[in-house]
């Protein structure tokens, strides 16, 4: 009895894998569950956008592997982002305030709806190269005319071991790429290949 108890329990787990994985194959390509981050350039997009292109490393500790990519106007006022990671996005900030505590601090989390959050934040993701794209709007989705903004790129690596990318978007008829340069909180970090080798590029598109 026992023996045929774990065999039906084995085909269970069985048909519950194959029943997910079978979701998952289905549902992707229709963008069900998939964050805002993308495996590969989509330069072919006519209008005009922001790419910011990154190597990311999962690290396995506890208080590690949160990021988040948001634009600010030149004069510190919050516009949009990009991405972020749930679970500081969904209430984590709350528990543990050392985590990207810059974007906590500009997107004022609790005060974002259910259905934007959707829109910004995902799991995260496996160790990879990835891109995030903005289209210049503003989180309600009014097109923003300013010449110039200012793009962040903060993470978390490990409890207050931080690291942090920003730059000036300079918005015009020519494209341009730029490599910034990072800024890390303990300059001797074991953990700099968290979020490496960005690169962020204009895309004037043919809206200039």
């Amino acid at each position: 009895m026992k023996k045929k108890t774990i065999i039906i329990a084995i085909i269970a787990g069985a048909i519950i894998v194959l029943f997910a994985a079978g979701y998952i194959w289905i549902m992707n390509p229709f963008n069900v569950g998939i964050d805002p981050l993308m495996t590969s350039s989509r330069q072919a997009d006519a209008g005009r956008q922001l790419e910011i292109s990154f190597s990311y490393s999962k690290q396995r500790m506890v208080a590690s592997s949160q990021f988040a990519f948001w634009i600010e106007d030149m004069d510190g006022n919050y516009i949009d982002t990009l991405y972020v990671t749930q679970w500081t996005a969904r209430g984590g900030y709350s528990y543990r305030p050392l985590s990207i505590p810059i974007w906590v601090s500009a997107a004022h989390p609790s005060n974002i709806s259910a259905s934007e959050m959707d829109a910004i934040s995902g799991a995260t993701p496996r160790s990879g190269s990835y891109f995030a794209y903005w289209d210049f709007t503003d989180r309600n989705g009014n097109t923003v005319t300013a010449t110039q903004l200012r793009y962040f790129i903060e993470g978390t690596m490990n409890n207050n071991d931080d690291v942090l990318y920003t730059g000036i978007i300079t918005v015009g008829e020519e494209a341009w790429t730029e490599t910034p340069t990072p800024v890390y909180s303990l300059q001797d970090s074991v953990y700099k290949d968290m979020i490496s080798n960005v690169q962020v590029t204009y895309y004037p598109g043919n809206d200039s």
